[in-house]
């Protein structure tokens, strides 16, 4: 009897601490997907945060080609969207909408897909040589261009607005002869950086 009871006595024992042994088992495996768990949402931030920087590196990468592009008069304005003083905002193709500035010539094109018109690209292609060009450093990083441009088909004003980061940019063209006003939203990149196709000029 008494080693029944012995026997008895240490199955219960046994028994107890195998569940509490499992008890703890559990317990660490709750805490290791907590960590788990921690872990995986500080990897997220951390990931999240790098992408912040390299998307601020390339914002300050972008605006400092811009500015080069500028200082040099050697940049394009490639267009996003056209609008009028009135709001209305029409979504472009910057391949064929943008304004140039090639040393001392100014490039105007605004073109339309589906449609020929009188550049080949659905709008009109103007050249103009520039006078008065002044630049404008902000402290707040933001840059402003302005110059007359005069040719064969165009007598014009135009001013530019680069955003104190990255490279996006306004250009207003306003005709100098009459009440007609263009503006361009866009990405401002130096020469050896845009892809633009150029249509036909108007003479």
């Amino acid at each position: 009897m008494k080693h029944i009871l012995k026997y008895l006595f240490a199955f219960i024992i046994l028994f107890s601490s195998v569940d509490l042994f499992a008890q703890d088992t559990v317990k660490t495996k709750e805490l290791t997907k907590a960590e788990l768990r921690i872990q995986r949402k500080q990897q997220r931030l951390e990931q999240k945060q790098q992408r912040k920087l390299l998307a601020q590196e390339l914002e300050k990468m972008n605006h400092e080609n811009a500015v080069v592009g500028i200082d040099s008069q050697l940049f394009v304005l490639e267009a996003i969207q056209a609008y009028d003083r009135y709001g209305n905002v029409e979504n472009v193709n910057s391949t064929i909408n943008f304004v140039k500035i090639v040393d001392d010539r100014a490039i105007f094109q605004l073109g339309f897909e589906g449609l020929v018109g009188y550049n080949g690209v659905g709008g009109i292609t103007m050249e103009g040589k520039i006078s008065d060009y002044q630049v404008e450093k902000l402290e707040n990083g933001r840059v402003t261009v302005k110059f007359n441009a005069m040719g064969p088909a165009m007598m014009v004003s135009m001013s530019f607005s680069l955003d104190g980061a990255g490279n996006y940019a306004n250009v207003k063209v306003k005709a100098q002869t009459e009440n007609i006003e263009l503006n361009f939203r866009g990405v401002i990149k130096h020469m050896n950086q845009s892809r633009i196709y150029e249509g036909m000029k108007v003479f």
